[in-house]
């Protein structure tokens, strides 16, 4: 909302440019400032949703993977270095979340409270690969 308000108001100076000759210099600044800022906002939110929607669509896809399939994806992510963790609740347990990130890498996904899928597949390669790794699991790693 704000890239657009800024939008805007460069707009118009842009337009008041051509009109007021007097107020040439300050309108350059204003416009200047405001697609600027304008810009950067905007580059800025497309990431953080180009991020957001990468994270939602990597729970989607591992929800829809039968337990062999996930045998075989947490092999593949092993090798890739990307292991991820599915946690299920009420809520992120953020301690969790940062601590597997720190510690060992793994990215962390909230998936909710409802479970529909065999996701505890992986979830429990990820916490034989921590005993046997780092003689650590996923409850002792909090």
């Amino acid at each position: 909302m704000i890239a657009k308000i800024l939008f805007v108001i460069g707009f118009i100076s842009f337009i008041l440019y051509f009109l007021a000759k007097n107020w040439r210099k300050v309108l350059t600044k204003i416009m200047l400032l405001t697609f600027s800022i304008s810009l950067i906002l905007s580059v800025y939110l497309s990431y953080q949703y180009y991020e957001w929607n990468k994270y939602v669509e990597t729970k989607i896809e591992y929800e829809k993977y039968n337990c062999d399939e996930l045998k075989k994806q947490f092999e593949a992510d092993l090798k890739s270095g990307g292991i991820k963790y599915f946690q299920y609740g009420m809520g992120p347990d953020n301690e969790l979340h940062k601590n597997l990130k720190e510690k060992y890498g793994i990215q962390c996904y909230s998936m909710g409270c409802m479970k529909f899928s065999p996701i505890d597949c992986y979830n429990d390669l990820v916490n034989n690969y921590l005993i046997e790794k780092h003689n650590d699991s996923i409850v002792n790693g909090r």
